[in-house]
């Protein structure tokens, strides 16, 4: 049963590679290869990618597999961060600099509270991926439960920040003020809490874990 939901996780994994390499060639022969829109498309392209190998790297329990999917996470909001600068940037015209900076901070919050989970249990995971690998046959089952909860977490922070700058990005465009901003970044800040709490207790289970070992 594990083996088919992986097969199917992997089509899924190279569908949206598929995806990413069509999206890079209509990007080039449309000419809009620097088109900073382009890109933000790209960076959500990015964390689907890392959460499809999470899901594959869960089903099939590969320690290594996980972290290779929060560094594409990571990468996928980093990208979101640099583009978004850009694209603000461009759009911002004789604006001065305080408001500029004012602008680039409401963008810059939710992407950092974004990444914060994602760092630690990158940290996380590299301090104990050789205890991992030695005894995964005989970890408890509430570290299963908080790894899944916390992974759900973060998806919820993902899929949250992709809507914020959904709305950012046509707001900027349109010149005007998106509505929604404050809703989005408030609910952003509580799953974060959310998921720090989650990745604590992950942490404290593994570290039990590794002193009763």
């Amino acid at each position: 049963m594990s083996s088919v939901k992986s097969n199917a996780m992997t089509n899924k994994y190279r569908k949206l590679k598929a995806k990413m390499s069509d999206r890079f060639k209509n990007m080039k022969q449309g000419g809009t290869w620097m088109k900073v829109e382009n890109w933000l498309n790209v960076s959500k392209l990015v964390v689907g990618v890392g959460m499809v190998i999470f899901i594959i790297s869960m089903i099939t329990k590969q320690i290594d597999g996980e972290l290779v999917a929060y560094y594409w996470m990571a990468g996928g909001v980093i990208t979101t961060i640099i583009m978004s600068t850009i694209l603000l940037s461009r759009k911002s015209g004789n604006h001065s600099i305080g408001s500029f900076i004012e602008k680039m901070f409401s963008l810059y919050v939710p992407s950092l509270v974004t990444l914060v989970p994602i760092i630690a249990l990158i940290v996380i995971f590299h301090e104990v991926k050789r205890v991992l690998h030695r005894s995964s046959a005989h970890l408890p089952s509430q570290f299963y439960t908080f790894h899944y909860l916390t992974f759900f977490f973060l998806t919820l922070q993902l899929v949250l920040l992709n809507n914020f700058f959904n709305g950012e990005v046509r707001a900027l465009l349109a010149g005007i003020t998106n509505p929604n901003k404050a809703a989005y970044m408030a609910a952003l800040l509580l799953t974060t809490l959310v998921s720090l709490v989650s990745v604590a207790e992950l942490y404290i289970i593994i570290t039990r874990f590794i002193t009763d070992g």
